[in-house]
């Protein structure tokens, strides 16, 4: 019977611990980016235990699965939130200090890549295009769309590689010259 209950608690430390890392982040996470997560610290949480505990977490509201654009993001729930401020002692200090600094330090580069994304193609007349997108965390849904056409993959990939750094500095360009303007001459 001693058994029994502590495989619980496990099970039930195994999905607080999931839940934490959701808090912690505080956005939305790609399933690319929990499974790196998970996969650079396997000390908090083994690979088919991550697997089994998010399932579970899903089928009990607890965490929100959003599919957009073929990407698939989880977020915390209300509910989650709500379980976890009960229960977040049961997970060990030491993980929770672990959590909370791999979130410090991690939380920025995460964010970025998820937001600022890229893809390229080649297109029938041997020219690339590229497609440039910054995306609403929250929602999952573009809020910029930008296509270039370029000669070279090598091009494209010179594309794609500036937009990490360029993508916020653009998009606030085309914010001002188009919106900002818009809404100083409807207070007007």
């Amino acid at each position: 019977m001693i058994e029994k209950i502590d495989f619980v608690a496990d099970e039930m430390a195994k999905k607080l611990i999931l839940l934490f890392i959701f808090e912690k982040m505080e956005f939305p996470l790609t399933d690319a980016s929990i499974n790196e997560i998970i996969m650079n610290n396997p000390e908090w949480l083994a690979y088919m235990d991550f697997r089994e505990a998010l399932f579970g977490l899903i089928e009990t509201n607890l965490i929100y699965q959003k599919v957009h654009s073929g990407e698939t993001s989880f977020t915390l729930s209300q509910d989650g939130k709500t379980a976890l401020s009960h229960f977040y002692q049961k997970i060990p200090a030491s993980i929770r200090e672990e959590i909370v600094e791999f979130a410090k330090e991690n939380k920025p580069k995460f964010k970025k890549r998820q937001e600022y994304t890229w893809d390229y193609f080649k297109n029938s007349d041997g020219t690339y295009t590229v497609v440039l997108r910054i995306l609403d965390n929250i929602f999952g849904e573009n809020l910029l769309e930008i296509k270039l056409k370029t000669d070279t993959r090598q091009g494209a990939k010179l594309a794609a590689n500036k937009w990490r750094e360029n993508a916020a500095s653009t998009y606030e360009s085309l914010y001002m010259m188009t919106c900002a303007e818009n809404a100083k001459e409807e207070k007007k």
